[in-house]
């Protein structure tokens, strides 16, 4: 099947090469399909030398050869007495297939007679058995004589919670200073409705204005406070370096 379909993608690639090439030659003076039912101009309305070399349609070189007359080509008797080398032979092989090329496996597994015959041990039954997970509702069954005896005496018996247990069961309580957080619609105020910011609160209020490089700003440039600025005793000691162990030598 696989040869039949490179047969034939093969046959109807080579049909396709073998197509003449088309003679542009042929027809010279075929006139256009595009202005058929389109009035004739008026003589009264002249083109332009530049309108009418626009309008000239573009000619095929008169070196123009066509490839491919026909699709029967004449074979020389040099090339019909030609040997191939070893060479040519070698790359003329098809491409093998790899050594470890396996067929798809097929959907459909085949099950043997002796799986069929099989029984599951007592084990890979109670390995089958689903997990009894927490929050998993299992379905219920009989209870059993094991069961019964399997029950601790201690199961019926009503069990009371000591002072220190029901202690740490409390909740942990907030703080009597806690704050919650600020509810999102709050109450403004009569009087902050009609406040009236001051010059200086204006004047604060206005951005930092900063030049960028390129109009003159210079950032390692040192404000004249800065350099009469005095470090106060607590910045003078945290800028003495910690003291390091020497060595004693021996003698």
């Amino acid at each position: 099947m696989c040869a039949a379909r490179v047969s034939g993608s093969l046959e109807s690639s080579l049909d396709i090469l073998a197509r003449p090439k088309a003679n542009f030659l042929k027809y010279k003076d075929k006139p256009s399909v595009y202005w058929q039912d389109k009035p004739k101009m008026s003589p009264t309305c002249g083109l332009t030398a530049r309108q009418e070399e626009l309008a000239k349609h573009k000619t095929v070189s008169n070196m123009y050869k066509e490839d491919r007359p026909s699709p029967i080509w004449p074979v020389t008797p040099k090339a019909l007495q030609a040997v191939p080398s070893p060479r040519v032979e070698r790359l003329a092989e098809p491409k093998n297939v790899s050594q470890y090329w396996m067929e798809d496996r097929s959907v459909y597994s085949i099950v043997t007679e002796e799986a069929k015959r099989a029984s599951a041990s007592a084990r890979i039954v109670q390995l089958a058995k689903p997990k009894n997970h927490t929050g998993n509702v299992m379905p219920s069954r009989p209870a059993s004589h094991q069961d019964e005896e399997k029950e601790s005496p201690r199961s019926n018996k009503t069990v009371t919670a000591s002072a220190r247990t029901e202690e740490l069961a409390v909740p942990k309580g907030e703080h009597s200073q806690y704050q919650h957080d600020l509810s999102v619609i709050r109450h403004v105020s009569a009087s902050a409705l009609q406040a009236q910011a001051s010059d200086r609160v204006c004047q604060l209020s206005k951005p930092k204005t900063r030049k960028s490089l390129f109009e003159g700003y210079d950032p390692y440039r040192i404000s004249p406070a800065a350099k009469h600025a005095e470090a106060s005793p607590r910045i003078v000691e945290l800028c003495i370096p910690p003291a390091r162990r020497q060595r004693q030598k021996k003698i």
